[in-house]
């Protein structure tokens, strides 16, 4: 029954992977900046609020693991 299970998930898993890597990029609402970094405000004016961009979610670097220093005993 364990083997099933584990065929299973590793299934499910897959599925994700490769759901992940065919659909569209996932947006997320940021701040809206100019060339030197500062922050854009949003002009009252306009019907559209450009203090708001839409840009794709920035995937995360996973971290590094370190390795462990072997300690040397004299």
């Amino acid at each position: 029954m364990s083997s099933s299970v584990r065929e299973e998930m590793a299934r499910v898993n897959k599925e994700k992977l490769r759901s992940r890597r065919s659909s569209e990029p996932v947006l997320e609402k940021v701040r809206a900046r100019n060339v030197e970094g500062h922050f854009i405000s949003d002009d009252p004016s306009t019907p559209q609020n450009e203090a708001w961009v839409e840009k794709p979610k920035a995937n995360k670097k996973l971290a590094t693991k370190k390795k462990a220093v072997a300690k040397s005993y004299k």
